[in-house]
């Protein structure tokens, strides 16, 4: 019988890569964080592939020389990170968060529970360039509430120190590329003409074949590397200004956290071009000056691509509302805010209640004086 200890293993969710837990009434692998089940074959199959990508996957292969070698310099930076940075993990959500090595403490950024040191991050999560923050909470705080007191139905607990307070400067990993591509666009061009004559009127509809072909040259297009921040909210916050991005140091993370990208290069991959090819149909319709285009398709080709591995600053912040959290994010270096938010019923009853005894008082006040 074999007596050595074994390191205990998690099986992670195939949706969000929170931990499994097994239930026992439902004889199925289940997900607290986003509510899926999985049986087994399904789960094993998951953990076979998650284990090849942490095993053989590395960020940096597009930059390493011919010979498939890390440089000293690399390798050395690599260590360095490893030896400076903590792995936090949240027993709650599964969220794993990046922080210096002179953190002592710390609460999780999704469902602000308690989290644990996990031990070091592995050197291949090193990123290569950081986008420092431009202003403190302090002037986060004003972003946000600047923007939240424009609405008027949100729940007042919106606005409370309690959840103020919740803001957090987070680093989040992006991927971002530069990108050489290639688009057609075929198309039938139609001006269209009335006039009347007489008791008739008359439409000349005149068509044109359209061809077009365009090189567009991207730098900077970005994506997160988290799928537990909303691609649409981190989107809504953009741009980012590149031009003071930095070589990665892990002092910029000091009174920060980061967090541990999930979603590799080759999964956001997709999301940039669909973001190219849509900006390359806005270029190419720009360059005709129809009535109107029929018949249109076009044709997309990435002629080269490559990465850098960033993290972006982010003011961040979570909002549990009645049994669903609402998630909001401020712009670390411009300031722009963005997310959905939350109605009060109970406000918007009352907006209703005394809007409709206002109307019924002017009905009134103008029955009287038409009498």
């Amino acid at each position: 019988m074999n007596n050595e200890a074994r390191e205990a293993q998690q099986f992670h969710c195939p949706n969000c890569y929170a931990d499994l837990k097994y239930s026992a009434s439902q004889h199925m692998f289940t997900c607290e964080y986003c509510r899926s089940s999985f049986n087994e074959p399904e789960v094993l199959e998951f953990q076979r592939r998650y284990m090849d990508q942490e095993q053989n996957y590395d960020p940096y292969k597009d930059q390493m020389p011919p010979e498939m070698n890390v440089s000293e310099e690399e390798r050395r930076q690599r260590e360095q990170f490893n030896e400076e940075s903590q792995l936090y993990s949240c027993p709650s959500c599964g969220a794993e968060i990046i922080a210096d090595h002179n953190t002592a403490a710390a609460f999780c950024y999704y469902c602000h529970n308690p989290v644990i040191l996990k031990g070091r991050v592995d050197g291949m999560y090193k990123p290569s360039m950081v986008l420092p923050f431009d202003f403190d909470k302090d002037k986060a705080v004003e972003h946000y509430k600047a923007w939240a007191k424009k609405k008027w139905f949100i729940p007042k607990d919106l606005l409370s120190a309690v959840q103020i307070e919740k803001l957090t400067g987070l680093y989040v990993p992006f991927w971002v590329a530069r990108s050489s591509t290639t688009s057609m666009m075929n198309a039938i061009g139609e001006n269209v003409r009335s006039w009347t004559s007489g008791n008739y009127r008359y439409t000349e509809t005149t068509r044109y074949r359209v061809e077009r072909e365009a090189n567009v040259k991207y730098e900077g297009i970005p994506a997160d590397g988290s799928q537990k921040i909303e691609d649409l909210l981190m989107e809504s916050i953009e741009p980012f200004d590149y031009t003071k991005a930095r070589p990665f140091n892990m002092a910029y993370l000091s009174g920060f956290y980061a967090d541990k990208y999930d979603v590799d290069k080759e999964s956001v991959l997709p999301r940039i071009q669909q973001r190219m090819y849509s900006n390359n149909a806005q270029i190419l319709d720009s360059t005709t000056h129809y009535t109107r285009l029929t018949s249109r398709k076009q044709y997309d080709r990435t002629d080269s691509l490559s990465w850098d591995y960033m993290l972006l600053p982010v003011w961040f912040m979570t909002f549990n509302y009645k049994g669903k959290l609402w998630e909001y994010a401020v712009n670390g270096q411009s300031g722009k805010v963005a997310g959905e938010l939350p109605i009060s019923k109970g406000k918007l009853t009352m907006f209703c209640t005394i809007l409709a005894i206002l109307i019924a008082i002017a009905i009134v006040i103008g029955g009287y004086f038409l009498t």
